[in-house]
């Protein structure tokens, strides 16, 4: 007869078995758990040795991630270097062979220093070919599709003309859309902000009051849709007339759509804005687009002012 000790001791293998095997069904295959190394404690021990498992029937809901891809990293900042935190468009107009930089272009390092702090490191193919000339002092048609970073092709050397003798209205953007017009107005005012530029936005669905105020408080930067600035140009007092004579920048932004003839041209409003603002002879025009039209074409091929570079 077995002493009543091991009796004792039998007893607990076997409620220790019902507890493993309570959720699944016998398996004669299954082994056991191997027995978790002694413990200085004794109740620590026990502890450990009482915890449950999962049965061996239970199904796992947590796919294979054999050929699951690489966890995505963090988008890269401002701060990171590099042109990954860019658009794909612009990513793909920079040049990698070109080792150019925006102070080789004439920038100067409080403009770069800005383009930097809004993750523009690296010029792209029209930004490095519309600068230097625009900073000779030439007229520039600029032809690259949307997303290339036209806006500051011709933004970067206004504002490097303009920081060398602040005054007035120095440019005035004509843009199609109240859309185009509000990003342009924010990219100028952003790179410009370490330098004090002020801009005005001059589109339709705004107070017009309000912005005959504050284009008669001569903003360096007027950025408008044809419409609306031509409507201010046959209302407004003097100051205001002769704020925009005194204009070195005229800039047509999506020159297509702005010289397009045919139905809803916008064309007599665009004649109405250049005739308030000096002569092509005695200002720089800037004509930048997506397409390249025959009305645009036709432009390039006009004869040019005397005197001009």
């Amino acid at each position: 007869m077995e002493r009543p000790v091991k009796r004792r001791r039998v007893s607990l293998d076997e409620h220790e078995s019902d507890a493993a095997t309570s959720s699944a069904p016998e398996d004669s295959s299954s082994t056991p758990p191997s027995p978790q190394p002694p413990h200085e404690d004794g109740d620590e021990s026990e502890k450990e040795i009482a915890k449950p498992h999962l049965g061996t029937n239970t199904v796992s809901r947590i796919k294979s991630k054999k050929n699951a891809p690489a966890p995505a990293t963090q988008l890269p900042t401002a701060q990171d270097g590099g042109s990954n935190d860019l658009p794909l468009s612009i990513q793909s107009s920079i040049d990698p062979s070109s080792t150019r930089t925006f102070l080789d272009l004439g920038l100067s390092p409080w403009l770069t220093a800005s383009l930097s702090a809004m993750a523009i490191k690296n010029p792209t193919r029209i930004q490095s070919a519309a600068i230097p000339p625009i900073l000779q002092g030439r007229d520039c048609i600029g032809g690259s599709r949307t997303g290339s970073g036209k806006t500051v092709a011709f933004a970067a050397p206004i504002l490097e003309t303009w920081s060398r003798d602040p005054r007035g209205i120095y440019a005035v953007v004509l843009t199609p859309t109240r859309e185009l017009a509000l990003q342009i107005y924010e990219q100028i005012s952003a790179v410009g902000a370490r330098q004090g530029v002020r801009c005005c936005l001059v589109t339709g669905g705004a107070d017009q009051k309000a912005q005959a105020l504050e284009l008669g408080r001569r903003p360096h930067v007027v950025i408008a849709t044809p419409g609306r600035l031509a409507e201010h140009i046959e209302t407004s007092g003097d100051d205001t007339m002769k704020g925009l004579r005194k204009v070195k920048f005229v800039v047509l932004d999506e020159a297509d759509r702005l010289l397009a003839t045919g139905k809803g041209s916008m064309l007599p409003a665009v004649s109405t804005c250049l005739d308030a603002l000096p002569p092509s002879s005695e200002r720089q025009t800037l004509l930048f687009t997506a397409t390249v039209t025959p009305e645009v074409r036709a432009l390039k091929d006009a004869p040019r002012a005397k005197g001009k570079p």
